[in-house]
């Protein structure tokens, strides 16, 4: 008989949580665009978002796409099945199991977690698909200490894709140096679903993701600069789990951490994770 502990949301087996400081390395610019929550104090037309004190925030949201979006990456390069969660291209609606996994869900409750199980890659287990929260829950992160810049650029097109008229914009931004909160948590996470969170985790760290608008100008390096994981709950979840030898709570800075932690993401290598079905 299958375990389906991860998906399940009426049963709490195990909490992790995974929390601590992040430093920028280069500039940040989560915005609010030009129209609408502009900081009218500003001299900035694209504005960072800001909590209604004025602190600057990455919203969990963002921390959600980008977790989904380098996770996704990361299974490809393993020959794993997975959807990228925008659109129509989610598992249930590529594998033609939506409408049966909605009838089920006011017919015959187990049936539809049966259908979700083997239907559905880990992303959509982990964040979420559509009509079902994810087993990890993202926190906004909240500047802690911080300093605002502003910058000229050429302002693009977004319906044309060119440089557009009166090409000069003044862009805010977050200056290097600044400090951010970070939290996410999880319920009933198998080992290497908390492997693979960490693995994207250390690839955001050492500089191969990076946050928010202006990439390509080399805005949104970021690196945790110390970190908490704490592991409360049964240590094994369903029987395609691998085991893990660890500290039900480990509190280092950046580099060690994930020094210490390194178990969970050799047991994300090593899992055989068994869905979607194909």
């Amino acid at each position: 008989m299958v375990d389906y502990t991860f998906i399940r949301k009426d049963i709490i087996k195990r909490q992790t949580v995974i929390e601590g400081i992040l430093e920028l390395q280069s500039p940040l610019r989560i915005g609010v665009g030009k129209s609408g929550g502009m900081d009218p104090a500003s001299i900035a037309r694209d504005t960072v978002l800001k909590d209604t004190g004025g602190t600057p925030i990455i919203p969990g949201s963002s921390w959600k796409g980008v977790f989904r979006s380098e996770g996704e990456r990361i299974l490809r390069r393993k020959n794993l099945i997975v959807c990228s969660g925008v659109g129509k291209d989610y598992c249930l609606n590529n594998f033609r199991k939506y409408d049966d996994f909605q009838r089920s869900l006011t017919r015959d409750m187990d049936e539809a977690i049966r259908i979700f199980w083997n239907y559905t890659c880990l992303n959509c287990k982990l964040f979420g698909s559509m009509s079902v929260i994810g087993a990890v829950k993202f926190w906004d992160s909240k500047a802690i200490e911080f300093k605002l810049g502003t910058r000229t650029m050429i302002a693009i097109s977004r319906t044309e894709g060119a440089v557009a008229r009166g090409a000069l914009v003044q862009v805010e931004f977050v200056e290097p140096g600044s400090k951010f909160t970070f939290k996410i948590m999880g319920n009933n996470l198998p080992n290497y679903a908390i492997g693979y969170s960490l693995t994207i985790m250390k690839n955001i760290h050492d500089g191969f993701v990076q946050i928010g608008g202006h990439k390509s100008r080399g805005f949104g390096f970021i690196r945790f600069v110390n970190l908490r994981f704490s592991d409360k709950g049964e240590k094994k979840i369903g029987d395609e789990d691998v085991s893990v030898s660890t500290q039900d709570e480990i509190k280092e800075e950046g580099d060690k951490f994930f020094e210490k932690i390194k178990p969970f993401m050799e047991a994300f290598n090593n899992a055989k994770i068994p869905y979607p079905v194909h």
